[in-house]
């Protein structure tokens, strides 16, 4: 949420000369949006365990190495947020991966109708490095090895932009003698589309509501601390008078830490009156009808994954937090679809890297229980173990995620190995 977009709304709201009488700066202290998909993005909280093939130890170090996992947390959470992100892929003439994360705003897709999820070819604006106001086209099509940089009137600038040329021999992302396309699409849900633009854009229409209601609050308070003041009969001594284009102004410094000179009026009778105007709204009274808008706003960002009261105001939206255990289930749901696209990242870098591209592994690790709810967790599967209604080896997949059945068998093994061998 930028500054400029809740200027935008508090305008389209009140009008611009209300909106500048009630504040410079508009209110932005409250982003619902910010704060949910910080908390949904859990997958990457520690970095995932990756199983490289025989040959690709080396590419899985050299990401770890550049920071991407660390990256990852972010692309989590601006891909619950947006729907759809996009990861480019570069290798350094160093041979080390770097990858940079793209906003879908930024992007123009071709994909396959039967398969939508990854795109074929994309068109990505970037800013001109020579010329901030201005934008590039960066052109990447590996259907027939074009990668060109085309200005704002399609002229092609590769030479200034890339540095020389790179289509055709010179494509820069080759596997195996096959040009490839050095974009990740990273999606929050399978739509059937490329791009998912307008689901849950209700939140962030919240947020930016949000803005307009607390800058108003602002105002408010402002108003309710240095009420409007008016004088029958009477004038202010001492008024400079301010001149701002065609207009003329008379102003006095009105401050409570200042005394006030007053004269009568010469053609007033009777004796000068002085008093204020109450404020229409009591500020506890607003800021709490706003924090129940707030909540609102929080508890649809939320939806369907379970939330638990951290506080025992509920009028607060802050006191709305996602449970451990909702953050696990978040985990849980969302692992499929980013997995398949950490495997397309991972066998991507691989293969640029002449490592291998295919036989990669990788398995997320849950958020850590904490002693109560680890206590609870072994009571029920010990009661399910002893009914007959849990075997050892689905327990210790419940316990360690991302496990297949067979390592999970060679796990239990080789514990009651050690087990044997100290009783011994």
């Amino acid at each position: 949420m930028h500054e400029n977009d809740v200027r935008q709304r508090l305008v389209q709201a009140v009008g611009s000369t209300r909106a500048t009488a009630w504040c410079q700066t508009p209110d932005m202290t409250s982003n619902p949006a910010w704060y949910v998909y910080s908390q949904l993005a859990a997958l990457y909280r520690e970095i995932p365990e990756v199983r490289p093939p025989d040959g690709g130890e080396d590419a899985a170090a050299a990401l770890s190495e550049s920071g991407h996992w660390q990256l990852a947390q972010r692309l989590q959470r601006d891909t619950l947020a947006l729907n759809d992100h996009y990861v480019r892929v570069d290798i350094t003439d160093d041979q080390e991966p770097s990858t940079r994360l793209i906003p879908p705003d930024l992007v123009e897709v071709v994909t396959h109708p039967l398969r939508p999820s990854q795109p074929l070819s994309v068109k990505e604006w970037i800013p001109d490095p020579e010329t901030q106001n201005k934008w590039v086209k960066l052109n990447v099509d590996p259907r027939n090895r074009i990668y060109v940089a085309l200005d704002d009137r399609g002229n092609d600038v590769s030479d200034r932009i890339l540095g020389g040329n790179f289509s055709g021999e010179n494509y820069p992302w080759v596997i195996n003698e096959q040009a490839v396309l050095p974009y990740v699409a990273y999606h929050s849900s399978m739509t059937g589309y490329p791009l998912d633009p307008y689901s849950g854009r209700e939140v962030f229409e919240g947020a930016l509501q949000l803005g307009v209601l607390y800058s108003f609050f602002q105002h408010t308070v402002r108003n309710v601390a240095w009420a409007q003041r008016y004088i029958l009969g009477a004038e202010p001594l001492g008024m400079d008078v301010e001149e701002e284009g065609e207009g003329r102004r008379a102003e006095v410094e009105a401050d409570p830490a200042t005394l006030l000179a007053l004269r009568p009026l010469e053609d007033i009778q009777g004796q000068p009156m002085i008093g204020q105007w109450s404020s229409p709204v009591d500020p506890s009274t607003l800021l709490a009808s706003i924090e129940r808008y707030e909540r609102r706003i929080t508890e649809m960002a939320l939806g369907q994954v379970g939330v638990s009261r951290r506080e025992s105001d509920v009028r607060s939206a802050m006191s709305l937090a996602v449970s451990r255990e909702s953050q696990r289930q978040a985990q849980r749901a969302y692992e499929p679809v980013f997995r398949r696209s950490d495997l397309r990242l991972l066998r991507l870098v691989s293969g640029l890297m002449g490592g291998p591209t295919s036989g990669w592994r990788i398995n997320y690790k849950s958020i850590p229980r904490d002693a109560a709810e680890m206590a609870a967790e072994m009571d029920r599967m010990s009661k399910l173990i002893e009914a007959g209604l849990l075997d050892r080896v689905s327990a210790y997949q419940q316990l360690h995620p991302g496990l297949s059945r067979q390592e999970a068998e060679k796990a239990i093994e080789e514990i009651a190995k050690i087990n044997r061998a100290y009783a011994a």
